[in-house]
């Protein structure tokens, strides 16, 4: 399998009351990730993965020296072309979020896709995440 490297278009830090609190549950913050291949690289579902660290993507947009650990995260939106909608099988390993292509759901068992390189990806994928910091 080869692993692609995401590119990271937008963040958006979801702001609520979680810096109020000095529970463990109270520190959650959360955040959406909008990624995608950047119409660079080919991404076939079945043999390639969309790869993005997550944690170290939202380091480099709050910018305030924390470290962010990755306690949960879920495909918040597809991936879609002006011809095509790209669900996708999702993994967590060490922050790092594995994206697989798929046509017709989120499932493993779900039909394979290839986001090509050459069209245009006109809305990323959204990853919506729960992190803490340290």
């Amino acid at each position: 399998m080869a692993s692609v490297t995401a590119t990271v278009h937008s963040i958006v830090i979801e702001r609520g009351n979680d810096d109020l609190h000095s529970s463990a549950i109270g520190n959650l913050r959360r955040a959406t990730v909008y990624i995608d291949n950047n119409s660079v690289t080919a991404v076939a579902g079945g043999t390639d993965t969309l790869d993005c660290n997550l944690a170290t993507a939202i380091q480099n947009s709050v910018l305030d020296g924390k470290t962010v650990t990755v306690r949960t995260y879920a495909l918040s939106q597809a991936a879609m072309t002006a011809a095509a909608t790209f669900a996708g099988y999702v993994t967590l390993s060490t922050n790092t979020i594995s994206i697989t292509p798929k046509t017709d759901g989120y499932l493993t068992g779900s039909t394979n896709a290839t986001i090509p390189a050459s069209t245009a990806i006109t809305c990323p994928y959204g990853v919506y995440v729960v992190y803490t910091v340290a």
